[in-house]
């Protein structure tokens, strides 16, 4: 398992205190992330359908493909499961399976919490659970496991500092390969080797260069490095699928002084911000910080993108927990255990840290070095 199971209990009773609060039986969650927080479980099968049953009182269930028993097995505290094979028409067998847990925790008639926002319960999927279930109402919980994920425990804290030092392992290794002539896709091996051989498990990353820069997502290509080029990454460190994410920009050559003045005026501006991630402040106020400093330096005419999001478990292709964003207008508070990527870029040049806020303050977990690189 990925943690003791002191820690799968206390998330366990977090999540059942409350469904009680809001009055629900049980939740059946679909999120693969929210699926491994609870349970323990994982498989990077999860395209095929996977739920957890969990009742406000007892034990969960997982719901699961039979292929995945073994994984179940090695990963999962959770010891009840149903299973279904693989048919022809295979959407019903899998829902079957879920009905069957419903019957087995005793909540064939009850009301159930669904997470409707989960990109995994897809409307096939919920009109066939409808359609199985007649006797269950099913409605909206209130992102009761998304919200418990945003405060990491020390030990999440720990594994998501064994993920920024593999996204600065794998920065290093790209910064370092910058050369006139690579191409993207070299530069891509080298990034990520140094992220694998880091300890880090590989996600995929932006890394762009020359006017490919201006592609906030941007993946490699065939394009090869010319004198004077920028060379953008953003890179995603993960151990046990937490994650740290890191931008760096470095040039091939001597910076120019207009690329020069870029940077600095982006580190200043989110130096700045990052100062002000306190316990108890409102975001918006940080927010604010970042955008309008950023638009009075110049380096951008507009800034419509949020300026930080909250991070943590998260698989592809989520970028972030999408519950806790720095736009404007944000009316949150930062609390202790929450983990943010702060990132900000304009004109081919970027920069962002993994930050976490303690009692003390904001921690910058991503520890590399903070300038324009040159590869000279």
């Amino acid at each position: 398992m990925d943690f003791v199971a002191e820690e799968y209990e206390q998330r366990l009773a977090a999540v059942q205190q409350q469904l009680e609060k809001n009055g629900l039986p049980a939740v059946l969650l679909h999120q693969p992330e929210n699926i491994r927080y609870v349970s323990g479980f994982y498989t990077t099968g999860y395209f095929t359908y996977h739920a957890l049953l969990v009742p406000a009182r007892g034990k969960p269930i997982l719901i699961i493909r039979d292929l995945e028993e073994g994984a179940a097995r090695n990963s999962a505290w959770v010891s009840d499961w149903t299973t279904y094979a693989d048919v022809k028409v295979p959407l019903p067998a899998a829902i079957a399976a879920a009905v069957r847990a419903l019957d087995q925790a005793g909540l064939a008639g009850s009301t159930i919490g669904l997470d409707y926002h989960s990109w995994y319960l897809t409307a096939e999927r919920l009109d066939e659970l409808k359609r199985q279930a007649p006797r269950v109402t099913f409605v909206q919980e209130p992102k009761i496991v998304d919200h418990l994920r945003l405060v990491k425990s020390k030990r999440e804290v720990d594994v998501i500092r064994r993920a920024a030092d593999a996204a600065k392992a794998a920065m290093q290794g790209g910064i370092d390969a910058v050369r006139s002539g690579v191409s993207e896709r070299e530069l891509a091996v080298a990034t990520y080797s140094a992220m694998v051989m880091g300890g880090g498990e590989l996600i995929d990353g932006v890394i762009t260069s020359g006017e490919r820069t201006i592609e906030p997502h941007g993946r490699f290509t065939d394009r090869r490095v010319q004198d004077g080029d920028p060379v953008y990454y953003e890179l995603t460190g993960s151990a046990k699928w937490y994650v740290a994410r890191l931008i760096r920009t470095t040039v091939n050559g001597k910076p120019t002084d207009a690329q020069q003045r870029i940077a600095d005026a982006i580190m200043s501006v989110q130096d700045a911000g990052i100062e002000r991630m306190q316990a108890g402040v409102v975001a918006g106020e940080v927010d604010q910080i970042f955008r309008e400093g950023l638009l009075r330096s110049g380096v951008r005419k507009s800034y419509t993108n949020r300026s930080a999001y909250s991070i943590g478990l998260n698989f592809k292709p989520t970028a972030g927990e999408f519950i806790r964003e720095l736009v404007p207008g944000a009316d949150w508070t930062f609390q202790p255990g929450m983990v943010f990527h702060v990132l900000m870029f304009g004109q081919g040049i970027g920069f962002s840290e993994t930050v976490l806020i303690t009692e003390n303050g904001p921690e910058r977990l991503t520890t590399m070095e903070r300038r324009l690189f040159a590869r000279t």
